[in-house]
């Protein structure tokens, strides 16, 4: 791969050498920070999806003990009304 700016060029202006620099390695960097956050997103989403998938679980679980106690408690105000508690 033949750069487009060669070493002569570079010694005979070296503030334009050091930009041209500056340039190569803010584009790889930003390509690493953009890289890194797309990891970073797509482990969140993979988290968020469990977490989801979990607390759906927990809420079914939830109205179902919910519903149990529930009937529970109307069980104990019939056999209170009958005199039996």
């Amino acid at each position: 791969m033949k750069l487009p700016v060669n070493f002569e060029q570079f010694s005979k202006e070296p503030n334009k050498a050091i930009v041209y620099l500056l340039l190569c390695v803010i584009g790889i960097l930003y390509i690493r920070s953009e890289y890194q956050s797309r990891t970073a997103t797509n482990r969140c989403e993979e988290r968020l999806n469990k977490c989801e998938a979990s607390l759906e679980t927990m809420s079914k679980m939830l109205k179902t003990q919910d519903s149990l106690c529930s009937a529970l408690i109307t069980e104990i105000k019939i056999y209170k009304a009958l005199g039996k508690i």
